[in-house]
């Protein structure tokens, strides 16, 4: 399988509120030979707005791919996101990696978004379809439950006629889902013993619905620091919102501890990593990482 590590950026540190800061370490992304960078998406918490943060990554990068981790389909105009995705494709040249999910669920987001939670999966489910017609080339006529429009091209086109379109989420319904009409999945808050069984869960349903997804294209979110004093207890706290996960199971304290728990995954079925470092000096942090454990482990796969 191909194995690729990317960078969580603006979760735990104060790069996504300085644009040079970010930048900066875009750009170190690229020096470092990062396969990707991924931004988190929410209307309430810290951290840029994905979509036009990555338009700006993509015009101060050339290789570094971009990612979602993960885009709240059901807050947006289904149209629109479809055009969205397009324009920083192209400005990409296809570097783009979008995940998709259904967004936190807490009652200061779910009242900015202001969509209610029982229509969130259908509106991704329909946002999907819409974004995957769109790009493979217009005009589209659509009439659905949340969207209806007539004769609409994509301009200007992405640089692709499709687009792999993978999901978030770890319940029974949004495995389902991403078996039926996802090209990937990319989970968090999750052991490898627990990715095991959400592969597993994926891969029926997908043969259920007569589709197959490709080996390699299952993945998760680890967190990552140098020390424990690194870690503050607020974001212990958020770490342990889950009680039954064990912290050493989604959260490596130093390098060799990072190498291992990738390990464990990799023999769980994933090969995709979105690593978000916590670390006061986040570019020394990123490339003892780079050193230690995504050469080795990459060299490796």
């Amino acid at each position: 399988m191909s194995v690729c590590i990317g960078i969580g950026v603006g979760v735990f540190d104060e790069t996504g509120r300085s644009p040079v800061r970010l930048l900066r370490l875009v750009e170190r992304l690229e020096e470092l030979d990062y396969d990707s960078i991924w931004l988190s998406d929410s209307a309430t918490l810290r951290g840029p707005a994905p979509l036009v943060t990555l338009a700006a990554v993509a015009a101060r990068t050339t290789r570094l791919k971009l990612g979602t981790n993960v885009l709240v389909a059901p807050a947006r105009n289904q149209v629109l996101l479809a055009k969205e995705l397009a324009t920083v494709d192209a400005l990409s040249e296809g570097r783009l990696l979008p995940a998709f999910g259904l967004g936190i669920d807490t009652e200061p987001e779910s009242t900015a978004i202001g969509v209610p939670r029982a229509e969130r999966a259908a509106r991704t489910e329909e946002a999907i379809e819409i974004v995957r017609r769109l790009w493979a080339g217009g005009p589209v006529t659509y009439e659905g439950r949340f969207s209806s429009f007539a004769d609409v091209s994509l301009s200007p086109p992405p640089t692709r006629p499709s687009l792999d379109i993978w999901l978030g989420g770890s319940s029974p319904a949004a495995l389902r889902r991403t078996g039926r009409i996802a090209d990937g999945w990319l989970g968090s808050f999750v052991s490898p013993g627990e990715l095991a069984e959400c592969r597993e869960r994926i891969v029926e349903s997908a043969t259920e619905a007569g589709r197959e997804i490709d080996d390699d294209h299952y993945g998760t979110t680890l967190f990552a620091a140098p020390s424990p004093g690194s870690v503050a207890p607020a974001v212990l706290t958020l770490l342990g919102r889950r009680p039954r996960l064990a912290l050493e199971d989604h959260l490596a304290i130093g390098a060799s501890a990072l190498h291992e728990l990738i390990g464990r995954f990799l023999e769980a079925g994933a090969s995709k990593f979105v690593v978000i470092p916590i670390a006061e000096d986040a570019l020394a942090w990123l490339e003892e990482i780079r050193a230690e454990v995504v050469e080795p482990v990459e060299q490796i796969a």
